[in-house]
């Protein structure tokens, strides 16, 4: 048995977990030297013959110190299997570049585009997770790379798309419509209408443009004649169709183009004239008062429904 204090630990790059346990005496005579023959158990201070492997401290613990190897086996066992679990969870990013990746990007966009989404999705946190879930190797792009990049590269395909559906007709129908959103912009919507070969009505969105300049005949002119321009339409021979207002008329008339009054708003217009005359207004302001009663009272609204009575006129 070697005394336990004269046990030093063994040299740093002995990594064996079993040298937890063994260490060396110093060589009689040296204070910095080791005698390596042998290497000494700290639990038992037993001498063990070592000839550069570990062999015989592997035996020695498992016939005299099981108990202690076997936890030194179940920690080293855990450890592994944690740093298994680290390694899945570093799963490789694809390329951006990558096939796989570019499919993903276009569906991206494409969601964006077709569902009228703002481009702030892409940093929901509700979005981002369902893209990890569907695909953890997938690197979503930055809302700024989508409006620089990604989305003037999908109106670029979707332009000659268009372009080469308009250069198949033989006229065109343009609808101009102004409005104005939740913010109080104005804008023009632009749309292009044609008959195919296979007499299917083809309809497509050419721009809906930001208006600064006050809706008068004028300045309708003007876009619709950039409109006309930026399409190749000149020799469409184009007809604008909108409804009765008398800046659209204005319009049509200096952009040289035929103008055709919407036969849906001229019905309209004339069912509204009809739906003022007195004994019409009389009657809707009765069912108006019917329906508002219904609508502000709780109770009558759970009322059952009943079936519509009849009169008898024999019954009278």
């Amino acid at each position: 048995m070697a005394k336990s204090e004269t046990v030093r630990p063994a040299p740093a790059a002995f990594k064996a977990a079993v040298w937890t346990h063994f260490g060396f005496q110093n060589k009689e005579g040296s204070t910095t030297e080791f005698d390596k023959a042998h290497a000494v158990c700290k639990i038992c201070n037993a001498r063990v013959k070592y000839s550069g492997n570990t062999t015989n401290l592997r035996a020695h613990m498992a016939r005299h110190h099981s108990d202690v190897q076997l936890a030194t086996a179940n920690t080293t066992k855990r450890v592994e299997s944690a740093q298994l679990k680290l390694t899945d969870v570093q799963t490789p990013k694809l390329p951006s570049s990558s096939a796989r990746a570019t499919k993903i990007t276009e569906s991206v966009i494409y969601f964006i585009c077709k569902d009228m989404r703002p481009l702030s999705v892409v940093e929901n946190e509700g979005f981002r997770n369902m893209m990890k879930t569907l695909e953890p190797r997938y690197s979503i792009p930055s809302r700024q790379h989508i409006t620089d990049i990604a989305l003037p590269k999908l109106y670029t395909e979707v332009k000659a798309t268009v372009m080469e559906s308009l250069n198949s007709a033989e006229r065109v129908a343009l609808t101009c419509d102004s409005w104005t959103s939740r913010a109080t912009e104005s804008y023009v919507t632009i749309t292009a209408h044609h008959i195919t070969d296979e007499w299917k009505l083809d309809s497509h969105v050419l721009q809906t443009r930001a208006m600064h300049d006050s809706h008068t005949g004028q300045n309708l002119a003007v876009v619709l004649g950039e409109a006309v321009a930026e399409w190749k339409l000149d020799n469409k021979d184009p007809v604008v169709v909108s409804d009765n207002a008398s800046n659209m008329t204005v319009a049509a008339s200096l952009a040289d183009m035929t103008h055709v009054q919407c036969f849906a708003h001229s019905l309209n217009l004339a069912s509204q004239k009809a739906l003022k005359l007195p004994t019409v207004m009389r009657l809707l302001g009765r069912i108006r008062r019917v329906t508002a009663f219904f609508r502000r009272s709780t109770t009558a609204r759970t009322v059952p429904p009943r079936d519509n009575v009849s009169d008898q006129s024999v019954f009278w």
